[in-house]
């Protein structure tokens, strides 16, 4: 029996040295460098790549048995451009298992892999690969080949490594000018068996032509099953920094559970972590539908974050606000879902500081892009986020300027998006419960907007502010070569004292205002808009004041003025028998209830029409205001009770001439019209010189003109006797 077992472990060595022999023979004396013709011609045959192999073929003895291949270029067809190329690569197995039967795979390697991938009208170069005999095999000839070949050869694989190192695939595409490059491209894999997960590392480097670049580093624990098309990365932790995008790199680490199901056409991310710039996101994802039309599911929690640290994070300039407080806490829930083929989020709610907006928000549809938001703002106090005060006061624009003065500010540069305006689709709505800002607060506001071809509509703008109301509407079309736009704005019954405090920095006027206003303008730049711009204007205001500026005083010293010319005139004012109307106490105008039409014209607002009642008089008129310079000229004829019930200046209106800058000192605005009321005063004087001449000569002559009067006065007396009595009164009248 020993020498039996003595004979069989002798025969067993034996065996196991003439293998051993065989394959040093066949690596040692066989040269592979000889099937270098005979491969270059099937690449060709089989798949219409001329390849030179510019390396040397070697084998591999021990440990390992395995072949490797040096330096190879591949050519698709006659091209004469590289379509692919190799430094070395190599292939092999274990060389003790091999001894019993066992296949064992030891490593693979790829090194300096580059690829280049070409695409233009016609298709990709990439297309060319592949026998151009025209010879193709059946269905079932492959499927027999397949289980011919399987059949041949049932080995569990397991490779202890993969490594792939500086690896670089570059593709464009000439007809939209796309440029990409992945290069520096490495991969590891331990112990890889498609029946188990086994752990795999990568980095790259992505660049294309906007130039945007990423560098990535992957590790995983990667499992696969082919047959399933069922792939998880569990856990997967990804490291990138993205440049271009930001002036400062960004660097985004990632952390999640994948899992993708392409036959149920499914993505799960589970346990997601994204952090990047100052910035914590956590949730998870379910992505369906990838072949056709997706449907999302999840939710995503961004933890609070400081807005400007953020930006700082990313090299861009931070938010300068009044409140440097404010962008300090930034948050985000969001619950994804929708129907297929749209990203909805709902519920969305997003915290800044102290303000609270809610509601949904998403794309309607992946294929259009249509914008779709509902959210509400429960309130906001925009005092703290306006940029902090310079120090420097705002210069007002010249008086002096007149009607064209202040264009000279006016850019002529591009102000409309037009290209990214006209695909938009869009239909949203905004409401906020209050707005805060300086002395002014507004409540219920409620915004809707629209786009489509080309056409952008705000349908609803209203809210209440200032004790009343406000509403508008307006549209933007682009669709054209030319933008036009178009408003309409009602404001009904506000208080107009913080308005006017708030836009003049004074206490200017008082009282309950209403406005309707349509305007349009044309053009892309804030000069032409300005220069088209045109529409109609009606205000109202009851129960007002403007205060320094009492018109009635105004009136009153252009007519003491023009009794101290005319000192006759006195007489004609019952109750002023002294020769000068006493001012009133106060300093500003009362205007019980005012009305007034106007028209724009480029910059300037022409008043059509003003009708006044104030508590002293009537005021009627018309002028221009320049929205830009705020200049003015108003041309005002008002009547006064006090002055009515003078029989020769019943019903008179004078004139008097308003004119400046809204920025100045009311007082100095308004004065007479001095030759305006020089001729009231004359015709005055006239009627009542007439008057005491009919009285005189027993004349009943009503109507009559001083030539009619002298006419009939004539035949009652010599006309030299009429006509020095006609000089003496006139004379009493004016001394």
């Amino acid at each position: 029996m020993g020498r039996l077992i003595k004979i069989v472990l002798i025969t067993l060595a034996a065996i196991i040295l003439l293998l051993i022999a065989a394959i040093f023979v066949i690596t040692q004396v066989i040269d592979p460098n000889e099937f270098k013709p005979e491969i270059e011609k099937q690449a060709r045959e089989q798949a219409n790549l001329t390849l030179d192999i510019q390396g040397d073929l070697a084998w591999q003895f021990w440990p390992s048995l395995g072949v490797s291949l040096g330096k190879t270029e591949a050519r698709i067809g006659d091209d004469k451009d590289l379509f692919a190329a190799l430094d070395h690569a190599s292939v092999s197995v274990a060389v003790w298992p091999l001894l019993f039967g066992q296949v064992q795979m030891d490593g693979v390697t790829l090194a300096g892999l580059q690829v280049n991938l070409e695409e233009d009208a016609n298709g990709g170069n990439w297309e060319n690969i592949g026998s151009q005999s025209g010879a193709e095999s059946t269905p079932e000839e492959s499927a027999d080949t397949a289980s011919s070949d399987s059949g041949s050869l049932d080995i569990p694989l397991t490779i202890p490594s993969v490594e792939v190192t500086d690896g670089k695939v570059r593709y464009r595409n000439s007809t939209d000018g796309t440029d990409i490059v992945v290069e520096h491209f490495n991969l590891g894999a331990q112990d890889v068996n498609l029946d188990k997960p086994f752990p795999l590392q990568m980095s790259l480097r992505y660049q294309d032509q906007s130039d945007m670049r990423v560098d990535l580093n992957l590790d995983t624990v990667l499992a696969a099953d082919l047959d399933q098309n069922h792939f998880t990365l569990n856990p997967m932790t990804l490291d990138a920094s993205i440049a271009g995008a930001t002036t400062n790199p960004v660097d985004v680490h990632l952390e999640q559970n994948l899992d993708v199901n392409l036959d149920k056409d499914r993505v799960d991310i589970r346990d997601l972590l994204i952090k990047a710039a100052g910035t914590e996101t956590r949730g998870k994802l379910a992505i369906t539908g990838l072949s056709d039309q997706m449907q999302f599911a999840g939710e995503l929690h961004t933890a609070p974050f400081d807005a400007n640290k953020a930006l700082k994070a990313i090299g861009e300039a931070p938010i300068e606000t009044t409140d440097s407080a404010a962008l300090s806490k930034v948050a985000m829930d969001a619950t994804l879902g929708g129907p297929a083929g749209s990203l909805m989020v709902n519920p969305l709610k997003v915290t800044l500081d102290s303000s609270t907006l809610s509601g949904k928000a998403g794309l309607a549809s992946l294929d259009s892009g249509k914008i779709v938001f509902d959210l509400n703002l429960d309130q906001i106090t925009l005092d703290g986020y306006m940029p902090p005060d310079s120090g420097d006061k705002p210069t007002t624009a010249a008086a002096g300027g007149g009607k064209t003065g202040g264009t000279a500010s006016l850019s002529s540069d591009p102000l409309i998006p037009v290209d990214s305006l006209r695909p938009l689709l869009l239909d949203g709505k905004l409401a906020i419960g209050k707005v805060n800002y300086d002395t002014l607060s507004a409540s219920d506001l409620k915004f809707a907007v629209t786009a489509k071809d080309g056409v952008l509509r705000l349908t609803r703008a209203t809210g209440n502010t200032l004790d009343g109301s406000f509403d508008a509407t307006a549209s933007l079309d682009v669709s054209g070569k030319t933008p036009k736009m178009q408003a309409h704005k009602s404001v009904s019954k506000i208080q107009i004292q913080p308005l006017a405090q708030w836009a003049l920095d004074d206490d200017l006027a008082k009282g309950i205002f209403s406005l309707n206003a349509d305007v349009s303008a044309s053009g892309n730049s804030e000069k032409a808009l300005v220069d088209s711009a045109k529409g109609n204007i009606s205000l109202e205001l009851s129960d007002g004041t403007v205060r320094g500026l009492n018109l009635y005083n105004t009136l009153v010293g252009g007519i003491n003025d023009m009794l101290g010319k005319f000192q006759g005139l006195s007489a004609l004012i019952p109750g002023q028998e002294s020769g000068k109307l006493p001012n009133a106490l106060s300093k500003d105008t009362k205007i019980v209830d005012l009305t007034s039409k106007a028209h724009l014209e480029k910059q300037v607002a022409y008043l059509d029409s003003l009708d006044a009642v104030l508590d002293k008089g009537k005021l009627s008129g018309n002028g221009w205001l320049n929205i830009l310079n705020q200049d003015f000229d108003l041309k005002v004829g008002m009547q006064s009770p006090e002055l009515g019930k003078s029989k020769y200046l019943q019903g008179t209106t004078w004139p008097l001439r308003c004119e400046g800058n809204l920025a100045g000192s009311p007082a100095k605005w308004c004065g007479p019209d001095k030759s305006g009321f020089e001729d009231i005063a004359k015709q005055a004087a006239a009627k009542a010189t007439q008057d005491k001449i009919k009285d005189k000569l027993g004349i009943d002559a009503e109507g009559d003109s001083t030539e009619e009067v002298l006419k009939n006065a004539a035949q009652k007396k010599a006309k030299d006797e009429v006509n020095k009595q006609l000089q003496d009164g006139l004379k009493k009248l004016f001394n």
